[in-house]
């Protein structure tokens, strides 16, 4: 029996847009230019609800956040009154208000300030001088507890420390807490080795560290679940899924366009977009053995 040999099927978006419609009953000679706009905002509606819906694999990556860098100035503004500086973000520190930080190499700056405000990529401190200067460094005593992530990361599923010796390395596990948990922390500025971290999913993410790191850490390491990228016609590109999803993908899309296009057979496409869906993602899973152990420490003394 002979076989293709190949495994390359992959259709562009335009190729299952127009399958999603047949499955409406709309045949591709009848396809407006309302058709495919609606349905390239139906399928990146769909990304979207499938990136809140669970892990999906193929969008885990590991990102590593170097704990002792001194991130490049882009610029220096003062106006008299506050120095601004603004750094290169993604994964840079977010210095704590109130903590020491030492500007190098800005000509008109260099010196040692304590910090105003902070944000990702940027942080102000008190300075007389009128001027602005462009390149130097920021660096800090101890490492910063905050860094900024990039907008795309969805949630951390794994965090750990990574600490070397020589040509050999050690990783620690910390775990997850939460916004209440943090703000419960009396000293906030407490310095040792992490054992906890907490994501702030804002628009522009931060994850911090507690205690706040003591320099003794080479970087911070996590595997994080980035959104799928968006999906568009142009140049006959593909949707960012694996293979056994491209039917649960063309299901779904035929399920919202038949709210808009074919109210008849929208129910009915629902279904069948579910069943897909389900298929698809029980197979996005890991196939390891699953260990729970509750995260107790000793009580009595060594």
């Amino acid at each position: 029996m002979a076989t293709s040999g190949t495994y390359s099927f992959n259709p562009s978006l335009g190729a299952l847009t127009q399958h999603a419609f047949n499955m409406c009953g709309i045949r591709p000679t009848a396809l407006l230019q309302e058709h495919m706009e609606s349905a390239r905002m139906a399928a990146n509606m769909l990304l979207g609800r499938w990136s809140a819906m669970g892990v999906n694999l193929w969008q885990v990556e590991l990102v590593s956040v170097p704990l002792t860098q001194s991130p490049t100035i882009l610029a220096s503004v003062s106006d008299g009154t506050t120095l601004t500086v603004t750094y290169a973000t993604l994964n840079t520190p977010i210095y704590t208000i109130g903590s020491s930080i030492t500007l190098q190499g800005t000509t008109s700056f260099d010196g040692v300030y304590t910090v105003l405000n902070s944000a990702p990529g940027t942080l102000s401190v008190a300075n007389a001088t009128v001027g602005s200067s462009i390149g130097g460094t920021v660096s800090s005593t101890y490492p910063a507890a905050t860094y900024s992530m990039n907008p795309n990361i969805v949630v951390i599923l794994d965090c750990y420390i990574r600490v070397t010796s020589g040509n050999s390395y050690t990783d620690r596990y910390i775990m997850p807490i939460s916004r209440t948990e943090y703000a419960s922390f009396a000293n906030k500025l407490q310095i040792g080795f992490p054992t906890t971290y907490w994501m702030d999913r804002l628009l522009a993410p931060t994850v911090t560290l507690w205690p706040s790191p003591d320099g003794n850490e080479a970087s911070l390491n996590y595997y994080c679940v980035q959104q799928i990228q968006d999906s568009a016609y142009t140049n006959g590109q593909t949707v960012d899924i694996p293979y056994y999803f491209i039917e649960a993908f063309a299901t779904g899309l035929a399920a919202r366009l038949a709210v808009i296009w074919a109210p008849d057979r929208a129910q009915g496409l629902k279904l069948l977009a579910d069943e897909a869906y389900d298929i698809a993602a029980r197979q996005n899973v890991e196939t390891s053995n699953i260990y729970i152990s509750p995260t107790l420490q000793p009580y009595w003394r060594a």
